[in-house]
């Protein structure tokens, strides 16, 4: 969804959204249940969630908070194993994150520690695409997928806020 912005060369070389530490295992992606069945069917653990929504399973090692896993569906060498449209929403549309503000408000938020967006010129493409011709389509996600929205993490840039 953001090749538009990002080449899928800059994704690849970075796989930061694919690698996981225990500080932020909440970030493994929501996943839609058609799509949680066929993995589970492959054999990809999978956990549910407190609110029932349900995601990869990561399994630490070690007591290390630096510690980290894998997608399982991340192969190191070539990227994600799904074709592209067959990805979790929230993989597709990363570093761009559906979220509640501190005081409940939907809002369409930023990670702005993504390599891929060191340049205020990527910042600002990012920015346009998010609150432009992206925004009905993660509006409509919210809409039928609640279970995907995030409470509000400070790591995050606010770029939408709904009113």
């Amino acid at each position: 969804m953001l090749t538009s912005i990002f080449t899928p060369a800059t994704c690849s070389s970075c796989k930061l959204c694919c690698n996981f530490c225990p500080a932020s295992s909440w970030e493994t992606p929501y996943l839609e249940n058609k799509l949680a069945d066929q993995l589970e069917a492959r054999g990809i653990a999978l956990t549910t969630r407190p609110n029932g929504s349900r995601s990869f399973a990561l399994h630490f090692h070690m007591n290390d908070p630096q510690e980290t896993c894998n997608c399982p569906l991340l192969d190191p060498d070539s990227g994600c194993t799904l074709p592209r449209a067959e990805r979790p929403f929230e993989c597709r549309v990363w570093p761009l994150r559906l979220m509640y503000t501190p005081e409940g408000a939907l809002c369409i938020a930023c990670y702005d520690s993504c390599p891929a967006l060191s340049s205020p010129e990527a910042k600002n493409a990012m920015h346009n695409y998010a609150t432009g011709e992206l925004l009905p389509v993660m509006l409509q996600y919210a809409a039928e997928h609640p279970q995907s929205i995030r409470p509000f993490n400070p790591n995050y840039s606010v770029l939408w806020i709904q009113a």
